[in-house]
């Protein structure tokens, strides 16, 4: 053999390509199979974020598929055919799959984000609501005794108000603390709300993106493969 041909032999044989391409898809399955056990189908969450996991580990099979697929039908054992069709139609079953999952993360999605807002109203709507009686109490109370009960009340504790203090001032100034408090909730209510839909939303578009994008080359994959095995 000369020099010139040892240069041109390739760096990897079709045969090593497509080995490594058999491990990687037997990885991913091996992956996803136990990002599926043991399995949660209540769940919307846990189903939400195993779909997600899913379109991730997607490109690990995909590579795996082209890896196998190198090379046409040369130099292959005749075993392979078998398991070259096989893959073939596994790849349209993907390709659907996917595909299905696209509407059910988007209702998962929505059913996550109820969740979230059936905490946040239990949540800051018992603050709010604590807050709110407090405050009507206050407002309906007149004298010092009536006060001094009511923040004895609240605190849980013997509460005595010195007579130099202005009862009226110190209702008053009580009353516009509680408003500040009310309008520091509601404002934690909302930030809690956006958190978790922009969270959701961003979550949701990747994740359905990759799938729609998976399931295209799922597709055309087994389109170009269909006819040959």
């Amino acid at each position: 053999m000369t020099i010139l041909q040892d240069q041109e032999r390739p760096v990897f044989s079709s045969g090593i390509l497509r080995l490594v391409g058999y491990g990687l898809f037997l990885m991913a399955v091996i992956d996803i199979s136990c990002l599926l056990t043991p399995p949660q189908l209540t769940n919307p969450l846990w189903q939400f974020q195993a779909m997600g996991a899913i379109v991730e580990r997607v490109p690990v099979a995909l590579l795996g598929i082209v890896l196998v697929y190198y090379g046409e039908k040369s130099d292959r054992a005749t075993i392979e055919t078998n398991i070259l069709k096989g893959l073939s139609w596994f790849s349209l079953l993907a390709a659907i799959l996917l595909m299905l999952t696209i509407p059910w993360n988007i209702s998962n999605g929505l059913q996550i984000y109820h969740q979230h807002s059936v905490t946040a109203d239990a949540q800051f709507g018992n603050q709010k609501e604590t807050i709110r009686q407090f405050k009507e109490q206050l407002e309906a109370a007149n004298s010092k005794a009536e006060i001094g009960a009511i923040l004895q009340q609240q605190a849980q504790q013997k509460v005595n108000i010195p007579d130099s203090v202005n009862t009226q001032k110190l209702k008053t100034d009580i009353i516009a603390n509680l408003q500040n408090n009310q309008d520091n909730i509601t404002n934690q209510e909302q930030a809690f709300r956006v958190q978790k839909r922009t969270l959701l939303l961003k979550q949701g578009l990747k994740w359905n993106l990759g799938a729609l994008i998976a399931s295209i080359l799922f597709f055309l994959i087994w389109k170009s493969t269909a006819k040959r095995y």
